[in-house]
């Protein structure tokens, strides 16, 4: 995804501020590492705007430094973009890391090192227990496999379903919560069958029809997997359902993907555009002036991020320990943080709430509860 100029410049001017901090060792500069891929850059231009725009709180002067451009093997390249983000000068908090699988391999070092770690969009239930200095902010998959596995039964009547799923901590922990929820409604779990992107999916699609045809699809993976799924069932004349879980939202690769099958994803979603409050709708106007694009569920958790960090720092100050004490009391000691996606507060697992989306001309739209 490419920046919009104004979004660019804003995020080069973090980029700039932080080098010049360093060189200068300024005492009262609060760095946010961003251990994120390239296509959630945009976050970092709203929220520089943002901090831009309010009061210096307890004299903190905030800087964002991104970290996205290693290659390699992926648990290797976390673990070095972690090393990295924890030996900057300064630095209080991370947001990231991108996935369940990323945020996972992260956490131990982060912990070690003391220093915050806020995961936007990862969904693992281990991240429960990746270490005190994690928060994750999104529901884990055991929330959101009930969620689907509702759904599934309650809302679009299936009896029987086939569940592929990513073989990863995002897909496995995904996989496990549906299954968990269909069991006692009495839904039959016709296939499971266990995926990523270097499989064969056509065969798979084949060999797992030979089992019978359910009455709706589950893909616990990202957006390759799922479009692929979709595609190749209708190649075949399946016209069912197929539900997604939140990876599988990024647009327009899902709708691109699955092409004439799009109108039969279902995908949660933890917001949406057109939520109809005012912090909503500000942060659309905001995102769309400075990227000209509109931003999704993703954009909206990363922001929620790092504003949270921010205003912990606007409030305690610069200090990794104190952040982590403020966030721990959000719903306790102090009000839950009110984010774009809702309420936050991790004591309290006030979280954003789930949506059920359906793609209609390649754009998500909400399901009515």
């Amino acid at each position: 995804m490419e920046l919009h100029t104004s979004a660019r410049a804003l995020t080069q001017g973090v980029v700039v501020a932080v080098a010049v901090a360093g060189c200068h060792s300024a005492p009262r500069t609060a760095v946010i590492g961003y251990a994120y891929t390239y296509h959630l850059k945009p976050a970092i231009a709203v929220a520089a705007e943002e901090i831009a725009a309010q009061p210096a709180g307890r004299g903190a002067r905030i800087v964002i430094v991104p970290d996205s451009g290693r290659t390699g093997d992926p648990a290797d390249v976390e673990v070095q973009r972690a090393e990295h983000m924890a030996a900057i000068p300064g630095i209080v908090a991370v947001v990231g890391h991108s996935g369940s699988r990323a945020s996972l391999a992260a956490a131990p070092i982060y912990n070690d090192a003391r220093i915050v770690q806020v995961t936007p969009n990862s969904t693992s239930r281990l991240l429960e227990h990746a270490g005190p200095w994690t928060f994750d902010l999104a529901p884990d998959d055991s929330v959101e496999g009930a969620f689907i596995g509702g759904f599934l039964a309650d809302r679009l009547h299936a009896l029987r379903v086939t569940v592929f799923y990513e073989n990863d901590e995002y897909g496995t922990g995904l996989r496990d919560g549906v299954l968990a929820a269909l069991t006692p409604r009495g839904v039959v779990v016709l296939d499971r069958v266990p995926i990523d992107l270097t499989s064969d999916f056509p065969t798979l699609v084949e060999a797992s029809l030979k089992l019978g045809v359910p009455d709706a699809f589950v893909v616990a993976g990202r957006q390759r997997e799922t479009g692929t799924i979709a595609r190749l069932l209708r190649e075949r004349g399946i016209r069912r359902p197929v539900v997604a879980g939140d990876g599988s939202l990024v647009l327009p690769d899902l709708a691109r993907l699955a092409g004439p099958a799009a109108d039969s994803l279902y995908v949660v979603a933890f917001w949406l555009p057109d939520a109809p409050d005012s912090l909503s709708r500000a942060f659309v106007e905001r995102y769309r002036r400075l990227t000209g694009e509109v931003p999704q569920s993703a954009d909206a958790l990363s922001h929620d991020a790092l504003m949270l960090v921010v205003a912990a720092i606007r409030e305690v100050g610069p200090d990794p320990a104190a952040v982590r004490s403020w966030l721990g009391g959000l719903g306790v000691v102090r009000p839950p943080f009110e984010g774009v996606t809702g309420p936050i507060a991790f004591a309290t697992l006030a979280r954003p709430r789930l949506l059920m989306t359906r793609l209609e001309g390649g754009v998500p739209r909400r399901v009515a509860p």
